[in-house]
C-alpha cells in the first residue's frame, strides 16, 4: 500500500479511497481504469457504450468509491484555479505509484513542475491564437505551463502511452484548454490508436468536454 506520507497533503484523501481497491484489482489497470470514467463523465453522454464497458467487472460500492475518487480530483483542481496556479494530480499521483511499485507497467515519471515553468517562459509566444505542439505529452504539464503564460492557444499533443494521453486530455480539459491529443508513435507518425478533441466548444458552454475519435 502507497501510504500517506509518500503523496503529497492534496491527495492524501484520493490516496486513501485508491487503496481501498488494492486487494481485488491490479493497480495499474484500476487507475486506467479511472481515467477513463472520468473521460467517460467529460464526453457529455457520447462514450456510454465505454462506460458500461468499463464499469461492468465493479460491484456497486466500488463505483461509488470511483465518484469519491473523481470529486477528490475535482476539488484540487479547483482550488488551483482559485488560487490562478496549474496542477497535475494525476501526474503526481502515477508518479507516486511508479515510485512505490515493482511493474514494467509503471514506467513514468514526468518532468517537475518548476523545470516546466521555467521552459515555458522561454517557449511561450506571448501573443495568443498559436497552434503549439508538444510531441511527448506526458501528463501534459509543458502544456499546463505553457496556457499559464498565455491562454488562448490551440495545443496539438501526442503520446505513445495510452494512460499519458488520458491524462493529458483530463489535464487540458479541467485547466480549460482547447486541443486535441493523439494515442501515436511520433516519431514515424504512425500507429494512431486513439484521439481526443478538448473543448472545441468552451466558449459555448463553459464546462469541460472531452470526446474521442477512434480511427478508421
Amino acid at each position: 500500500m502507497l501510504k500517506n506520507k509518500d503523496v503529497p497533503s492534496e491527495l492524501k484523501n484520493f490516496n486513501s479511497l485508491f487503496f481501498s481497491f488494492q486487494y481485488k484489482y491490479d493497480l495499474y489497470n484500476l487507475y486506467d481504469d479511472l481515467l477513463t470514467l472520468i473521460i467517460c463523465c467529460l464526453a457529455r453522454q457520447t462514450e456510454e457504450r465505454l462506460y458500461f464497458e468499463t464499469i461492468k467487472k465493479y460491484e456497486k460500492k466500488e463505483l461509488t468509491t470511483f465518484a469519491h475518487l473523481m470529486g477528490e480530483l475535482f476539488i484540487i483542481y479547483n482550488n488551483s484555479k482559485t488560487f490562478g496556479e496549474w496542477c497535475d494530480p494525476l501526474g503526481e499521483y502515477y508518479e507516486c505509484l511508479a515510485s512505490n511499485s515493482k511493474k514494467s507497467a509503471f514506467g513514468q515519471f514526468f518532468t517537475p513542475k518548476a523545470v516546466c515553468d521555467m521552459m515555458a517562459n522561454f517557449v511561450t509566444p506571448k501573443d495568443w491564437g498559436k497552434q503549439i505542439n508538444e510531441p511527448c505529452s506526458g501528463s501534459g504539464r509543458m502544456i499546463l505551463a505553457s496556457n499559464q503564460i498565455t491562454k488562448g492557444n490551440y495545443f496539438i499533443a501526442q503520446d505513445l502511452d495510452p494512460i499519458c494521453c488520458k491524462m493529458t486530455a483530463i489535464n487540458m480539459a479541467m485547466h480549460e484548454i482547447r486541443g486535441e491529443v493523439h494515442n501515436m508513435d511520433t516519431l514515424r507518425m504512425a500507429n494512431l490508436r486513439m484521439s481526443y478533441s478538448i473543448n472545441f466548444d468552451f466558449y459555448k458552454h463553459k464546462t469541460p468536454l472531452i470526446l474521442l475519435k477512434r480511427p478508421d
